[in-house]
C-alpha cells in the first residue's frame, strides 16, 4: 500500500514538473509555495478561470517558481508597471508638462482685447488637481489666472475663452473602453488639455422609503451645462445594486441607474468629464466674469472652433506658462493611486514628443518597441491602453516578470521603483501583507477589475536576493478580498524563498 505522504510526495513532484520547477525539491521554501499554489489551483474559485504565476531572479534570469506562465491573460492596472517604465524612460523623470495662456487680436489703449484667449494644454494630467499640490487646485489656480489676465492690462474681452487641447488627437478614451466604464471617473479618459482629473462629484440624496426617489442636490465643482438623466432609486439600508453612470465624451448628458442606499443625505458619485477643455475654458470664463471681467463671446474649445469652420490660425501672443509637477511625481501618483487619467495622459504625451502624433495607438507603438529593445520577449502581447481599462490587453506573468527585471539596467530605475507602492505601507497594497516578511518590502503594482486580480513588481527574498514577478488571474468567482487573501500568501511565500 502507498502510504498518504508518499502518494502527496508524488503529486509535488508531478506538479514541480509541471511549473517548469529550477531548482531541486529539498528548497523547503519552494516545496512550501508549490504546496500553497497547488492548493490555490484546486480553489472552487478558480474552477472556470484562467491564471498564472512567473518568479525569476533580477540578477540572472533564472526561474525561481512558474505555473502556466506563459498564458496571455487581461492585467487589468497591471500595465501601467509596463506603460510608466517606459514613460519615464523615455520622456525623462523631470520632464514637465506646460499649460500656457495666450491670445490672439490686440489690446487696445482702452484695455480690450480685439480676440480670442487661449488656454493651449501641454497634457497636463494633473492640472486643475488639488492631489499633489495646493496651488494646482482649480480654487487657487484659476484665480491665479485671472490675477495674471489683469496684470497684462486687460479689462474686457471681445472674443471667447477657448479650451485648446490639440496637442492630442481628439479621442479621449480608447475605442476598447466599455460603455459602461466611461462614465465613471475612472474612465475619464485623456485630454491635451485635462483637467480637473477629467472627473467632477455628484451628492445624492436618498429617499426614506423603498423604491423612494433619490435625488441629485449637488454638483461639486459646478457644471451647469450638464443635463442628467436620473433614474436611480432608493433599495435597502447600506445596499447599492447595479449603480452605473453613462454618458459619452463630448457628450454634455449622464444618466444614472441602480439603485442607492435608503436614508442616506450625501451619496457620492464621482463621474467623468465630458469635455475636460470645455470645462477649463468655462472655468477660467466663469471667474472672470465673476470679477467683472466682460467676455463677449462666452467659452468655447479650439475643437467647437476648427468644427465651426473658424479662423483658428491667427498669431497668438504668450501671456503666461503653468508648469506641471516633474514626471516622476506625477508617475508615483499614477502608480500609487492607480490613476488611469494619469497613464492615459503620459502615454499619448509621449507619442507626441517622440513622434509629433499624441495618440493612444501611437503611444502603445512605442511601449513595445521600448520593451522589445529591452530584449522582452513580446510573442502574443497586446495594448490597447496605458492605464489597463481595456479588456484587448493580453499579457503573460512571465512577461510581467521579465519587464520588471529588464527595466533595473534603465537609468530611471530607482525612480521607477519607488514609484510602486509598498506592502502594508503605501498606495494600493498599503493595507497588504501586514506582519510578513514581504511587509515594507515588496514593492508592486496592483491590479482588479471584476473577476481580475494582478500584481508584478519587485521583492527580496530570505538571501538579501532581488526577484521579479508576475501573477495574474482572469475569470475567477471569489470575492475581490478572497482572492486578494489567497495571493497575499503566494506573494509571502515567494518572499520566503532562499536563493
Amino acid at each position: 500500500m502507498i502510504r498518504k505522504n508518499t502518494t502527496s510526495f508524488i503529486i509535488l513532484f508531478l506538479f514541480f514538473i509541471s511549473t517548469g520547477f529550477s531548482q531541486t525539491v529539498t528548497d523547503s521554501a519552494i516545496i512550501k509555495l508549490s504546496e500553497e499554489v497547488q492548493k490555490f489551483s484546486l480553489n472552487h474559485a478558480l474552477k472556470n478561470a484562467k491564471w498564472g504565476i512567473c518568479v525569476i531572479t533580477a540578477d540572472s534570469g533564472k526561474t525561481v517558481f512558474a505555473k502556466n506562465d506563459s498564458l496571455l491573460l487581461i492585467p487589468a492596472s497591471t500595465m501601467k508597471a509596463i506603460s510608466t517604465a517606459a514613460g519615464l524612460s523615455m520622456l525623462g523623470s523631470k520632464y514637465t508638462f506646460k499649460t500656457q495662456l495666450l491670445y490672439d487680436g490686440t489690446i487696445d489703449k482702452d484695455s480690450t482685447l480685439h480676440g480670442n484667449l487661449y488656454i493651449k494644454g501641454g497634457g497636463d494630467p494633473s492640472l486643475g488637481s488639488p492631489r499633489i499640490d495646493t496651488m494646482n487646485n482649480i480654487k487657487y489656480m484659476i484665480p491665479e489666472w485671472v490675477n495674471i489676465i489683469q496684470s497684462k492690462g486687460i479689462k474686457k474681452i471681445e472674443g471667447a475663452i477657448v479650451g485648446d487641447a490639440s496637442i492630442l488627437d481628439d479621442t479621449i478614451v480608447p475605442p476598447s473602453w466599455v460603455d459602461g466604464d466611461i462614465g465613471f471617473y475612472y474612465g475619464a479618459g485623456a485630454s491635451g488639455l485635462s483637467f480637473h482629473e477629467n472627473n467632477f462629484l455628484i451628492s445624492i440624496t436618498c429617499g426614506k422609503k423603498y423604491r423612494d426617489s433619490a435625488r441629485i442636490t449637488e454638483i461639486d465643482p459646478i457644471i451647469p451645462y450638464i443635463k442628467f438623466e436620473n433614474k436611480a432609486w432608493t433599495g435597502s439600508p447600506h445596499y447599492v445594486g447595479n449603480l452605473w453612470a453613462y454618458g459619452k465624451p463630448y457628450e454634455n448628458k449622464r444618466t444614472i441607474t441602480g439603485i442607492v442606499p435608503r436614508n442616506y443625505k450625501d451619496f457620492k458619485m464621482r463621474l467623468s468629464l465630458p469635455d475636460p477643455a470645455a470645462f477649463c475654458a468655462y472655468s477660467l470664463y466663469k471667474a472672470l466674469t465673476d470679477t467683472g471681467i466682460t467676455v463677449t463671446d462666452s467659452a468655447t474649445t479650439y475643437k467647437e472652433l476648427v468644427s465651426a469652420k473658424k479662423n483658428t490660425y491667427k498669431e497668438r501672443t504668450l501671456i503666461y506658462t503653468h508648469t506641471s509637477p516633474t514626471l516622476d511625481t506625477l508617475v508615483y501618483y499614477t502608480n500609487h493611486k492607480s490613476i488611469n487619467s494619469y497613464a492615459e495622459n503620459i502615454l499619448k504625451v509621449l507619442a507626441y514628443e517622440k513622434t509629433g502624433k499624441g495618440s493612444t495607438i501611437t503611444g502603445t507603438q512605442l511601449v513595445k518597441a521600448y520593451w522589445k529593445k529591452k530584449g522582452v520577449d513580446l510573442t502574443g502581447f497586446v495594448m490597447k491602453d496605458g492605464s489597463g481599462l481595456s479588456t484587448e490587453n493580453k499579457v503573460s506573468p512571465r512577461q510581467l516578470a521579465e519587464m520588471m527585471r529588464a527595466n533595473i539596467s534603465d537609468s530611471t530605475f530607482a525612480v521607477y521603483y519607488h514609484s510602486l507602492p509598498s506592502a502594508g505601507i503605501s498606495g494600493t497594497i498599503k493595507t497588504m501583507l501586514k506582519g510578513t516578511i514581504a511587509e515594507n518590502n515588496l514593492r508592486a503594482k496592483s491590479g482588479y477589475m471584476k473577476k481580475i486580480r494582478s500584481y508584478t513588481g519587485y521583492v527580496y527574498n530570505k538571501q538579501n536576493k532581488l526577484l521579479t514577478f508576475g501573477i495574474i488571474v482572469n475569470n475567477h468567482t471569489a470575492s475581490a478580498i478572497g482572492m486578494r487573501t489567497m495571493l497575499e500568501k503566494i506573494m509571502v511565500m515567494i518572499a520566503e524563498t532562499e536563493w
